[in-house]
Parts: structure tokens; sequence; C-alpha cells
């Protein structure tokens, strides 16, 4: 997982990337009082956000199939050279 204090896109098929986010149980841990954003609360759960890091899950990729069909187009490309 790489993360980024930007939002990139996947130059395969062009999908943002997530935010990247911690849970914090209020059961558990007690009231949040600190300097992150909660974007979600869900019953005693809060999703955090420090408001400018994003992760792509295979580093400059969302996913390990774009990675894939990443290498397998540039390998086709030489190929017909």
């Amino acid at each position: 997982m790489q993360i980024f204090n930007y939002q990139p896109t996947c130059p395969q098929c062009g999908a943002k990337a997530k935010k990247h986010t911690q849970s914090w149980w209020e059961t558990s841990r007690g009231k949040y009082t600190g300097n992150l954003q909660i974007i979600r609360r869900k019953d005693e759960t809060l999703t955090l956000w420090d408001g400018e890091s994003y992760y792509m899950y295979a580093g400059y990729f969302c996913r390990n199939r774009c990675a894939i069909d990443f290498a397998n187009d540039i390998i086709n490309i030489r190929r017909r050279r």
C-alpha cells in the first residue's frame, strides 16, 4: 500500500485513490477528542481522516489486476515494434 498527500488516479483504469482512514471505537476507547476529521459515524464507530492522505492498494495502481494489465500492455507494445 502506497500513501500519497494528493489524490492520484490509477494509470490503468483511472480510478481515484481512496482516503487513508482510521477507525475509532468509542465503546472501548472513549469519546474522540483528536484533530482528525470525522467523516463517518455509525453506531459507536467513527471513521477518521487527516484531510490529506490517500492510498493506492498496489503501489501506483488501485489493485493488482490493474498493475498486471498495465505490465502486459507495455510488453505487448514492445513486442509490436
